[in-house]
């Protein structure tokens, strides 16, 4: 059993409030046992664990993205002033989503949502004819090897949202 001296000291080691100790102390030795706790009370705190993003892809963006691939595809086959901006447009949006799926690590999120892009892109630049078909398929298709390569190793090696919380600082002895 310990004695009043060495609970004040581990209370003090332990770093609470000597005011609070002392109550403590206080109502132990007066007798008085400490107020019931209401069972609604108890049933309302519910532990808090650690929520994880979902990992599955995501179907808002992979749609989004075939919507944006088939209107950059009839940009893409207009005349070559207009082309090749739209088609920066197409690039610089997947390089967006890499990044957001690196920070999450969801390979095949960003893989689906970069198919949906070069389809959509396929898809809108064959409906105008401008282009031979053959020739837009060649050139989505290729683009997305290349895409789904670098993006891939982007989302693979890049830092992910988890590695963050490994910097919180933690508290122990020595730390304030």
């Amino acid at each position: 059993m310990l004695t009043v001296e060495e609970l004040r000291r581990i209370a003090s080691e332990a770093g609470i409030d000597p005011a609070a100790t002392e109550a403590a102390i206080e109502e132990v030795m007066a007798g008085e046992a400490p107020a019931p706790v209401p069972a609604v009370q108890v049933e309302e705190q519910k532990p808090e664990l650690p929520v994880k993003k979902s990992k599955s892809p995501s179907t808002g963006w992979i749609v989004a993205s075939g919507a944006v691939g088939t209107a950059m595809g009839f940009i893409t086959a207009l005349p070559e002033a207009i082309g090749i901006p739209a088609f920066g447009a197409a690039v610089m949006y997947l390089i967006v989503r890499a990044v957001q799926s690196m920070k999450r690590g969801t390979q095949l999120d960003f893989q689906l949502q970069n198919f949906a892009l070069w389809f959509g892109v396929f898809v809108g630049g064959a409906a105008l004819d401008v282009i031979p078909v053959d020739e837009m398929f060649t050139g989505a298709f290729l683009v997305w090897i290349v895409t789904s390569i670098a993006g891939g190793l982007l989302v693979k090696f890049g830092p992910r949202e988890e590695e963050a919380d490994a910097e919180v600082p933690r508290l122990g002895p020595g730390n304030s």
